[in-house]
């Protein structure tokens, strides 16, 4: 039998060890073993928070803790220019997968205000 820990989010004081760890010069993996986490938790707060370059742990926290509230504003509804290709695409009869996939043809992964799953365009209530 198998035990799966539940997540939990980093804390500032974790945060700033991390912060410390990156000015001292360490590698993730040593960060991650100094504060008992997984490497991946380290290595992917690392890259959501400015990179080994810019990461801030109270900086990381204030984003952390915004992005964990609820409830959020729909892509489609913060972002009209999204909006508007996604109506585009439902005036031309295209599917949500069409739509999807032509965005992020077009625009790639790398302009994540540019570009939608095809779940968000089902999901949408009645703003389209």
């Amino acid at each position: 039998m198998s035990t799966i820990a539940a997540r939990r989010p980093l804390t500032l004081a974790e945060r700033e060890e991390i912060s410390r760890g990156l000015a001292e010069g360490l590698q993730q993996k040593r960060i991650a073993s100094r504060i008992g986490r997984d490497p991946s938790v380290v290595c992917r707060e690392i890259a959501r928070h400015g990179h080994r370059e810019n990461y801030r742990a109270a900086t990381a926290n204030r984003d952390a803790a915004y992005g964990r509230s609820r409830p959020k504003q729909r892509k489609l509804t913060r972002l009209p220019r999204l909006r508007e290709s996604v109506l585009a695409g439902l005036r031309r009869a295209w599917s949500p997968d069409q739509i999807a996939g032509r965005l992020r043809r077009e625009h790639g992964y790398h302009d994540p205000d540019r570009v939608i799953s095809h779940e968000a365009v089902y999901t949408q209530p009645k703003i389209l």
